[in-house]
């Protein structure tokens, strides 16, 4: 099977999203290219990603997820492409996440997208309640939670291309187009990831951890044997 291209967008952060590029490396089966869109971050923090990536872009500056997710889309050349941010951990399977999830799009043809499912959603509490003896989950979007979509359908619908210079939710941006010519958006319910964003409660106020989903730790380290614990790998 030809490498199904991972399109990761990041920005700053360089601790985290080296440490998500490692648990791709060491739980990931499937042949993958990974490409990296660097959303204009400090010149030194290109170093650790050019040794990882097979392509790997520098814009100018912090142009946006929609933006960036959209240049990436030039350089995929997969039937399936995988888009991230650049905090989501795949959890360790004996058949690999992006391996069930190749599987899922193919037993599920009118699905556009499917997403990881993280330990928690943001403001949505536990939508999976009830469903857990499902393997998809159809949702009204999906965010970059190492989400499968079928590259042609994001060709045909433009992309990213209308949004390029704006900043918003990219998520509902492409989920809506797909569901507007037919397409379903959703979870894999099995299939699990870890979203480690960090911060306090990032913004939410007074609403709990388990509602926003934002993790309460700032960087992978400081929290390090939880995080081992979720994805199933370590670090020295």
């Amino acid at each position: 099977m030809k490498p199904i291209c991972i399109v990761l967008t990041t920005w700053e952060r360089e601790s985290i999203t080296c440490r998500m590029i490692e648990a791709l490396k060491q739980n990931t089966q499937t042949p993958y290219k990974l490409i990296i869109i660097d959303n204009g971050s400090e010149p030194w923090y290109q170093k650790d990603y050019l040794k990882e990536s097979d392509i790997y872009v520098k814009l100018d500056k912090n142009y946006g997820l929609e933006y960036a997710k959209h240049i990436g889309m030039q350089f995929v050349d997969s039937e399936l492409f995988v888009s991230t941010d650049n905090d989501i951990f795949p959890y360790k399977y004996e058949q690999d996440w992006l391996s069930q999830l190749v599987d899922l799009m193919a037993k599920y043809p009118e699905y556009g997208a499917i997403s990881l499912r993280p330990q928690v959603l943001v403001g949505t509490g536990n939508i999976f309640h009830e469903h857990e003896d499902e393997e998809v989950l159809e949702f009204t979007h999906v965010p970059g939670y190492l989400r499968i979509m079928k590259t042609d359908v994001v060709n045909k619908l433009g992309a990213w291309g209308d949004k390029r210079p704006l900043r918003g939710h990219e998520e509902y941006w492409i989920s809506e187009k797909m569901r507007d010519v037919g397409l379903k958006v959703g979870w894999a319910v099995n299939v699990r990831c870890h979203h480690y964003f960090g911060g306090d409660n990032w913004g939410y106020g007074a609403m709990p951890v388990e509602e926003h989903g934002h993790t309460p730790v700032q960087l992978p380290g400081d929290d390090l044997e939880e995080l081992e614990k979720r994805v199933g790998i370590r670090w020295d």
